[in-house]
């Protein structure tokens, strides 16, 4: 358990939650020029873009043990992992429900939903193909968006759910479902299988 402690460091990692979901949340609605590769551009904003930070954080706090190791220990692992995943999910969802509480801005909505579709999304891909690449793939997911997934009348594509307005259902059930899809695979001890020597 100690070691565990010592590589996720939790405390650290739930208070970048939290300090990331309150910034997002009161400084979010600035504008950041990404140019899109559609021809059409949208409102790319700081609250969709700095709620990928703390599933950096865990995927990097991931990559710092050794994942054959985990996968044979004695210890729930699995579980503990799976743990602070949805803990920081949780956190992010009740800072940006306090935050919008404080300004009554949507984008504290947009920073909560966002922030558990990339904790899910880094989960899921963590299990299928390795901490490391789950961090940088999922670091570049809000500029793959942002690029592409604006349509030719300035709205968000479908797909696109980090771009979506506050309260867009779709979105919610898109990083909802990311994120229990991200929890089933992380508990279910799946490895890939270039780490199975």
């Amino acid at each position: 358990m100690n070691w565990w402690l010592k590589t996720r460091t939790p405390a650290a990692f739930l208070t970048t939650v939290i300090i990331t979901t309150a910034f997002a949340g009161l400084a979010g609605n600035t504008e950041l020029p990404i140019p899109s590769l559609t021809g059409s551009t949208g409102n790319f904003l700081v609250g969709h873009l700095i709620t990928v930070l703390p599933a950096a954080v865990l995927m990097y706090a991931a990559s710092r043990t050794d994942i054959r190791m985990e996968r044979v220990a004695a210890r729930p692992i699995p579980a503990w992992n799976t743990l602070l995943g949805l803990m920081a999910a949780f956190t992010a969802a009740v800072a940006a429900a306090i935050t919008y509480a404080l300004n009554r801005q949507d984008i504290a909505y947009v920073t909560g939903r966002n922030t558990v579709g990339y904790i899910g999304f880094a989960m899921l891909l963590c299990a299928l193909a390795g901490p490391r690449i789950a961090s940088f793939t999922t670091a570049a997911l809000p500029i793959v968006l942002a690029t592409t997934g604006w349509a030719p009348d300035g709205r968000a594509r479908p797909w696109a759910w980090v771009l979506q307005p506050a309260h867009s259902g779709p979105a919610t059930g898109a990083s909802l479902a990311l994120l229990a899809a991200g929890a089933a695979v992380t508990l279910a001890r799946f490895t890939p299988a270039r780490y199975e020597r």
